[in-house]
């Protein structure tokens, strides 16, 4: 009798290891990122016509401004299909509610040059972006997609 208890314990411990295991699996190699309760995720998605330097955001997070970006660590060109998941935490944006008043505008930096903190870059690379403002609600993720080329320009569109 003790054995059959032993085993049944071992063999639930497995299914929830298994369980567990599946789990960050999915999250990790899906691709799709999952965030938690006090983190808003933003997709950037790129569907342009040539791969980019950098991108860059300013963001206004209720009455606070921020600014940040993205490249590749190892100097590359991001990739003009690229998906590039920004993370905030609520206490990064200095927020105590579970919702947020965000508003952000885009850059594209189109050659790779060397990230610095104050985001300032060449204006002959500098391609802006139309500004996009929502109210977020942190356990969220939002998908804004980038179309465009640096010849005529870039779109930003948040997806409903």
């Amino acid at each position: 009798m003790n054995k059959k208890k032993t085993g049944i314990a071992v063999a639930i411990a497995a299914v929830l290891g298994l369980g567990s295991i599946l789990l960050y699996n999915h999250q990790t190699f899906s691709g799709e990122y999952v965030p938690a309760d006090d983190e808003i995720a933003l997709h950037i998605q790129l569907d342009t016509e040539e791969d980019i330097g950098l991108l860059v955001f300013d963001y206004r997070a209720d009455d606070h401004e921020y600014s940040g970006g993205t490249s590749n660590a190892d100097r590359s060109l991001i990739k003009h299909n690229s998906d590039n998941i920004v993370v905030w935490k609520k206490e990064t944006l200095n927020s105590s509610s579970d919702t947020v008043e965000l508003s952000i505008q885009l850059r594209i930096i189109t050659e790779y040059v060397e990230p610095n903190y104050e985001n300032i870059y060449p204006e002959n690379i500098t391609h802006y972006v139309n500004p996009i403002s929502w109210e977020a609600r942190f356990g969220e993720s939002y998908f804004i997609t980038i179309t465009g080329s640096k010849a005529n320009g870039y779109k930003a569109v948040l997806e409903e």
